[in-house]
């Protein structure tokens, strides 16, 4: 007996109270009349009463069947019920009685949902199941099996845990009754194991998921392979392990997850059937191992198949709010992962969709909220929106109110809120969010299940809210509870669990706190023991590592602990490991500017600062070198110089140059983020169904690739002679850049700020700088660039500023670096070179002074000394790499490109000056119409020189789109610029605005600009531009630079007089035209 409505109207075949077959409702009612006169006749207590009250009920029953009148079905109950109190002398009779009774309260409960019928016939169930039925051939495990869907039935309804608990103890009873390896044995030990689950989900008891998935597996292995119930079977299993994968973390659930999917979805493709719930779950659970593993190739998976699945789904599919949130889930850990803001802001939209799909009063609504609340709380870390903060919040707070106490949710929720009223204190320090994140998270801790991810982390952030309402209100007993706590978190930690290393780190710092409060030793040490475990976790993400290892800098540092140079090591290891991690340099850049790492991009100078400190020159130099100009220096890794390699291992070489290149067409690849498909789920906007997702693609090709390329290079540090082969640069190998002359390396560090002087085959010469160089230099930097974005070219108050800024950096660089070059010897008039870091890349230290000397004469620091820049010594030493054929007749040959508009008159005048100067015959020129990206890419190649005349166009914010403007409005970007690779080039004159303007991004020491973009490609010697030019310079600049550089006395032309022929022609700008500070202090020399 089934709890089944179409089962329970046709009666029972074993009833003794036959009644003649009625064919219509007529017949129905002569015999409900029949009956009725009949029980008239006979007095109250007779006892043939019973059997009539059981007749005439049986004709109501009829007559419900042909009329679905609700007075008929619940005179069916009185009549049975009558007839039972009546009583029947034969016993079998009553048992008829009874189970038709059972069933007319269950097509009652069926079409009309009344709550008191189902305890009514979980009642009678429980009562017939003990009565004799084999009497009425009636099997007693289908009236136990009915009392099992009741159960769950009132479960759906009513919620009762007890009702779930009772299921489970019949289930239990009912699976010893039927022989294994049966369909019986199956239907019982599927309806236990989703029992198990239900009370799981209720009790979010890890013990109870492991008895439903137990009895499932049991299910599965009885099943043989070609019997039509195996899928279904597969799907139970797979989804709760699955639940479990993502509850525990444990490996071996999702890799078993994987599995069962993957055979689930060979037998649907099949049956060609269910494909996209699948698909969907195979998704969920990549995803869940990415969380594990952090293999990017499990996210791109889980991405891909969720958009397939997007574009199966109808727009009304009931489960389409579960798919946008868990596509907007994947896109948010390709987010945390890679930076790309693109992939935030989709999720914001698909979570804002399925939001809008589950209004208030649906049941999934929560979930909607959930991710809502937590891409918001991203945005709003990286944006520092204060709107956004509060969004985050009061989405929680709806989240928090819909979930009752005692709700296994409720705990994580009260966690999530606790988290961002952290961030909302530290933002406007209200400590109203500190009590009531701490009210939060003491009912958090209680509610909490041992093993729940947030088991550890409540313990840990409710220490942290102690701290803070320690610091504000000094109570002793706040602090202590601070320390146990940590403890406790400490304790919960497990072994393999990714974010092991983001809450070492936390409670080190907060044991950091907790030291320079207490002076207690003990505590540093600790702390010190924990970030060196975060770094070397081998499990957490290496940007989890990274923000350990940071973290242990800054304590190590500013304590002076003796791990300090250890910390510093490991940190700018996992700082390239971390940025290596995008496909491009796009997502690099994305990454290495995002707000969210903003306290990483010192890294490498306050790394050289302590090393300084140690006196430990030749170290800071490297630590400098090898933490920045990380997207240059990760490229030209790529154009490693072959040239022995070749001579030794030819293949070698050959195979190591295959790789790369490749490597190098991914990783300058633009993205286009644009939609495919759209899907118009709502009145307010449009859901991204597909997209094209080459991030993907070049995700999975890059890995794929570098693990190729790791090989390789394995085989060639195995040669003789070539150990430090693709290795971190040592000093005596940097040290070669200074062979052509100094090189004058500017470190700003807040800790301290220091000049070393590299010279060829000498040792590194320090200059300590004053204690409040750091804060002169930054505001000097930020004064000349708000100056400079409020006032045009020309401007008396810009004027003003730069004079004031050149003034102060011949005190705080110009003058002790001039006084120290001529102690060391070094001549006026030599060559040196400038590698500034951090925003001293955006000042002209070239220009510092006027600086005093000896004759009455007022000169600038590059009146002394003829100054060019280089972002780092590797790009110094590969800018002399190489051999250069030269030209025979000593003029070069110069492709010019001029593109003049209304706003550029003198482009035309200009570039014909320079083809008469240098020689027609040695000069390609190109304007207006002819200038287009391609034909200008087309020429690079075949001349060492080139001269730009055109706009130069900044975009702030994105460097790699940072252009030269040609005909039409087309742009030669930076990154179309960076992928062209011209081994004969030697010289580019960039006459354009903007051409050495760092944009103001954030990341001054990756030095992205134009100028860095042509000498990365090639370009020996480079001149551009540090802000907007006059048009008419152009003309003038040029026609000095020309005439000096081909007169320079050489038999040949070299780009080596380059530096010289622009200090040549800024002097003449000064003196015979008498042009404004900031006109010649524009021009800047890059390179050899």
């Amino acid at each position: 007996m089934a709890l089944d409505v179409n089962h329970a109207a046709q009666g029972s075949s074993k009833s003794q109270f036959s009644i003649q077959k009625a064919d219509s409702l007529n017949d129905v009612n002569l015999q409900f009349n029949q009956w009725q006169t009949q029980a008239s006749t006979l007095p109250f207590r007779h006892p043939d009463r019973a059997v009539i009250a059981h007749n005439i009920a049986t004709c109501h029953m009829s007559r419900y069947k042909a009329t679905r009148q609700k007075r008929d079905l619940d005179q069916v109950i009185v009549g049975y019920a009558e007839a039972l109190l009546r009583g029947m002398n034969h016993p079998p009779m009553n048992i008829v009685t009874f189970e038709h009774l059972t069933r007319a309260l269950v097509i009652r409960f069926h079409d009309f949902g009344a709550r008191e019928d189902l305890d009514h016939i979980i009642l009678h169930l429980r009562h017939l199941s003990a009565l004799p039925l084999g009497v009425i051939g009636i099997k007693r495990l289908d009236v136990l099996n009915a009392l099992a869907e009741a159960l769950r039935r009132r479960f759906e309804v009513g919620g009762r845990l007890e009702d779930i608990e009772d299921l489970i103890l019949l289930l239990r009873y009912v699976i010893t009754m039927v022989p294994p390896a049966t369909d019986d044995y199956r239907l019982v030990a599927r309806n236990l194991a989703n029992a198990w689950k239900t009370k799981y989900e209720q009790t979010d008891e890890s013990e109870d998921l492991t008895e439903a998935i137990s009895h499932c597996r049991a299910v599965l292995t009885s099943c043989p392979l070609d019997h039509p119930s195996r899928s279904s079977c597969l799907r139970d299993l797979a989804d709760m392990v699955g639940s479990r994968s993502e509850r525990s973390g444990d490996l071996n659930d999702v890799e078993d997850a994987v599995a069962l999917y993957q055979e689930l979805l060979d037998l649907l493709d099949k049956e060609g059937s269910n494909r996209m719930w699948v698909l969907m779950n195979l998704a969920t659970v990549y995803h869940n191992r990415f969380r594990q593993t952090y293999d990017s190739e499990d996210l791109e998976k889980a991405i891909g198949w969720y958009r397939e699945v997007l574009l199966l789904c109808p727009p009304d599919h009931k489960s389409k709010d579960k798919l946008l949130i868990n596509l907007g889930f994947s896109l948010i850990s390709r987010f945390e992962n890679f930076g790309r803001m693109d992939c935030l802001e989709e999720a914001i939209s698909l979570y804002r969709a399925a939001l809008r799909i589950c209004p208030r009063g649906h049941p999934r609504r929560q979930l909607s909220l959930r991710g809502l609340a937590h891409a918001m709380s991203l945005r709003c870390l990286r944006t520092h929106s204060i709107e956004d903060l509060e969004e985050s919040i009061n989405l929680r707070r709806e989240n928090l109110a819909l979930t009752p106490p005692g709700h296994p949710m409720r705990s994580e929720i009260l966690y999530s809120l606790s988290v961002r009223l952290h961030t909302q204190y530290t933002w406007t320090g209200d400590m109203s969010c500190i009590e009531e994140g701490i009210e939060h998270l003491y009912e958090a801790s209680e509610l909490v299940k041992s093993g729940h991810p947030h088991s550890r982390h409540i313990p840990h952030l409710l220490a942290v809210n102690l701290l803070q309402r320690f610091r504000h209100y000094g109570a002793d007993e706040d602090i202590a509870d601070a320390i146990k706590h940590h403890r406790t978190s400490i304790s919960l930690i497990s072994e393999g669990h990714p974010k092991v290393s983001s809450m070492l780190t936390n409670i080190a710092n907060d044991l950091c706190f907790i030291f320079s409060r207490t002076g207690d030793a003990e505590h540093l040490e600790e702390s010190i023991a924990l970030y060196r475990s975060a770094v070397e976790y081998p499990f957490s993400s290496a940007h989890d590592r990274l923000n350990a290892a940071k973290s242990w800098t800054v304590t190590a540092h500013s304590t002076l602990h003796t791990s300090a140079l250890i910390a510093y090591r490991k940190a700018l290891s996992l700082l390239q490991r971390a940025i290596d991690l995008g496909p491009t340099v796009q997502t690099r850049h994305e990454y290495i500017s995002g707000r969210d790492i903003e306290h990483l991009r010192t890294l490498p100078m306050d790394a050289a600062s302590y090393a300084i400190e140690s006196r430990a020159y030749e170290e800071a130099i490297e630590m400098l070198e090898q933490g920045r100009a990380l997207l240059w220096s990760g490229m030209r890794s790529l154009r490693t110089p072959l040239e022995h390699l070749r001579e030794v291992d030819k293949s070698l070489a050959d195979e190591f140059t295959e790789i790369s290149q490749a490597l190098e067409a991914i990783i300058t690849t633009t993205h286009v983020r644009d939609f495919v498909q759209t899907s118009a789920g709502t009145d307010d906007d449009d859901v991204a169904i597909g997209r094209k997702d080459t991030f993907a693609r070049d995700l999975t090709e890059k890995r794929r690739l570098s693990e190729e390329l790791d090989k390789v290079v394995l085989r060639i540090q195995a040669l003789p002679g070539f150990e430090d082969f693709w290795r971190p640069v040592p000093f005596r190998h940097l040290q070669t850049a200074a062979m052509g002359g100094p090189v004058v390396i500017i470190n700003l560090s807040e800790y301290r700020s220091d000049i070393l002087i590299v010279r060829s085959n000498h040792p590194v010469v320090h200059i300590p700088t004053p204690t409040n160089f750091f804060h002169r230099v930054t505001y000097l930097a930020h004064q000349l660039s708000e100056t400079r974005k409020r006032y045009r070219l020309e401007s008396k108050k810009y004027d003003r500023v730069l004079r004031q800024t050149l003034e102060e950096l011949s005190e705080l660089v110009g003058q002790p670096v001039v006084k120290r070059l001529m102690e060391l010897g070094i001549p006026e008039q030599s060559r040196i070179w400038l590698c500034p870091t951090s925003v001293l890349a955006s000042l002209p230290i070239h220009a510092a002074g006027p600086i005093s000397s000896h004759i009455n004469v007022k000169r600038y620091f590059c009146d002394i000394y003829v100054c060019s820049y280089t972002p780092s010594l590797s790009a110094l030493m590969a800018s002399r790499s190489g051999s250069l054929s030269g030209s025979a007749s000593g003029r070069p040959s110069l492709f010019i490109i001029g593109q003049p508009d209304e706003t550029l008159p003198g482009v035309d005048s200009e570039t014909r000056s320079i083809e008469s100067l240098v020689g027609s015959s040695s000069v390609t020129r190109i304007t207006g119409d002819a200038a287009t990206p391609e034909n200008v890419v087309a020429h690079l190649p075949m001349h060492p020189w080139v001269h730009f005349a055109c706009h130069g166009v900044l975009q702030p914010g994105r460097p790699f789109e940072s252009s030269f403007l040609l005909q039409h409005n087309t742009h030669l970007t930076l990154i179309r610029i960076a992928k062209t690779h011209l081994p004969t080039a030697e010289l580019a004159f960039l006459a354009a605005c903007h051409t050495a303007e760092l944009a103001e991004d954030g990341t001054p020491d990756e030095v992205l600009h134009l100028t860095a973009a042509m000498q990365f490609s090639g370009f020996r010697s480079v001149i551009g531009t540090m802000w907007a030019m006059a048009d008419e310079d152009g003309k003038d600049l040029s026609e000095y630079f020309y005439s000096k550089i081909l007169a320079a006395g050489a038999p040949v032309a070299s780009y080596e007089q380059s530096a010289r022929a622009l200090r040549h022609a800024t002097q003449k700008l000064r003196t015979e035209k008498g042009v404004s500070l900031e006109r010649w202090v524009n021009f800047v020399h890059y390179g050899a």
